[in-house]
């Protein structure tokens, strides 16, 4: 397998989401749960292959941690560096 080149980026894909109530089952009354938000649509961008992995070179896995903190990589929109809400990330590896 060839080595990725050092100028590669890795393609981040932001999806916002929002708490919303339970549909209305009596065990599930007062209880939340995630949905993707209906007014911001998912977003890509892409970001050095160096600030999106790890230090064997491996592309943070989706929606792990490392990957969650790319929503406030330089290369993201406003929005998404400034969504307070529930989100999720994920990442695909364009030299793969």
């Amino acid at each position: 397998m060839a080595e990725p080149s050092t100028d590669a980026e890795v393609s981040v894909t932001f999806y916002p989401q929002e708490w919303v109530d339970s549909p209305g089952e009596a065990h599930d009354w007062d209880k939340k749960r995630l949905v993707p938000a209906p007014d911001s649509d998912p977003v890509s961008f892409t970001v050095p292959r160096e600030d999106a992995t790890d230090d064997t070179g491996a592309v943070f896995a989706d929606e792990s941690y490392e990957a969650n903190l790319l929503q406030s990589h330089p290369s993201a929109p406003d929005w998404v560096r400034n969504w307070d809400g529930p989100y999720y990330v994920r990442t695909d590896d364009e030299d793969e």
